[in-house]
Parts: structure tokens; sequence; C-alpha cells
């Protein structure tokens, strides 16, 4: 291990550090700031650290097989289907959804979503680690519409640079 960081100390020494690694990395801190913006007003911060993680994967390794569509926008929206089925399943025993981090409800909650979605996502062949994090973000607010609209909104325009980056990009991990 130890001779693996000397080896890439040597290689930055030589110019390993491309135009790609800070056009790359600059555009996915602008594209994370421009989406905490848009749903400053309704998002949590969980969900932004989920489309965080979707940003970081894709733009340091845009040809990674979690970036292609049926990952990156069905994982996503497995996430999202599982929420508000559950969401539903839980309003049949009269739970009270307005949970918070404290609240029981919110642990049972969170992991019985997280369990579905990453089982799903593994028999749809449709993995993307960071759209397991969108359900148990959804899952500490409160259902909103517009919380789903914006992970929906935000997963469609990151794909969109996806397929940019498949053109200009290069995976720089």
């Amino acid at each position: 291990m130890k001779a693996f960081f000397i080896v890439r100390i040597i290689e930055m020494k030589k110019g390993f550090i491309t135009k790609y690694h800070v056009i790359q990395s600059l555009l996915a801190g602008i594209f994370i700031t421009i989406i905490i913006l848009v749903g400053e007003t309704f998002s949590n911060n969980v969900i932004n650290a989920a489309i965080g993680s979707s940003v970081a994967l894709l733009f340091l390794h845009p040809k990674n097989r979690q970036n292609r569509f049926k990952s990156l926008v069905v994982g996503n929206l497995i996430a999202i289907i599982t929420f508000i089925l559950l969401h539903f399943l839980f309003q049949l025993f009269d739970q009270d959804l307005y949970v918070s981090i404290s609240n029981k409800n919110f642990h049972i909650f969170s992991g019985i979503s997280f369990f579905i979605c990453l089982l799903v996502m593994t028999l749809t062949n449709s993995e993307h680690v960071p759209a397991a994090g969108t359900s148990i973000g959804l899952s500490v607010h409160e259902f909103d519409f517009r919380l789903i609209l914006f992970v929906i909104f935000s997963v469609l325009f990151l794909y969109v640079f996806k397929l940019a980056l498949d053109k200009y990009g290069k995976n720089i991990i």
C-alpha cells in the first residue's frame, strides 16, 4: 500500500495532474453548488449528500457502469418509488411521517427503505450506490412532491452532463 502512494506522488511530480483533473473537478463543484442553491428551500442535507455522491462519481469516473442511464436514473427512480410505497404503507398503519432524526420511526422507516431500495436495484441490475442514500434522504423529510421532483430534475440534469463527459471527459481516478 505504501508503494502505491509513493508511485502516485512520483506520477504527480511528472505532470500527472492534467487539465481533466482541474476541469472535471471544477465542473463538479459548480454543478453541486447549483443543485444545492436550487433545492435550498425544500431539500435536506441527506438528499444533497446523495446527489453530491452521484456528482463526484460521475465527474471523477464518467465511464463507470454506475453512471449509465439504467443505474443513475432508474436507481434513483427506484429509491423514489420505494419511498412512496413505504410512505403509503406506513400511512395504513397510522404512522405519522413527520419524522425527525431522533424519532424511532425514522430509523425503522429509513432502514426498510434502504433495504428494499438496494434489493430492487440489485434485482434489476440498476445499482447506483448514492441512490440508496436518496431513499434515506426522502424519509427524513415529510412527503413533499417538490423534493421528489427536485431529485428527478437533479438526476436528469446530471445525466445530460454525463452525455457530454462521455464525449469530452476522462476517468481521472
